[in-house]
């Protein structure tokens, strides 16, 4: 339900630019987000994503976004 959620949080991690499927992802995070008024708040890398949503397991190899929600 996109009314719940408070922020998007995208990781954009340079590793990843001729990733042709990933960066087509990106835009449609990116489009629903702007469709639905949520906020991204762009990070500069998974670890970095992970940091800030206290994933202690370390298992953010393949977490490129999480909405935060309400």
């Amino acid at each position: 339900d996109p009314d719940s959620v408070s922020f998007c949080v995208l990781a954009m991690d340079e590793e990843f630019e001729c990733d042709i499927a990933l960066q087509i992802h990106f835009t449609l995070i990116q489009s629903f987000c702007f469709d639905n008024d949520i906020s991204i708040v762009r990070v500069s890398d998974m670890q970095r994503l992970a940091e800030i949503v206290g994933d202690k397991a370390e298992q953010h190899e393949d977490a490129h976004c999480v909405l935060i929600t309400v």
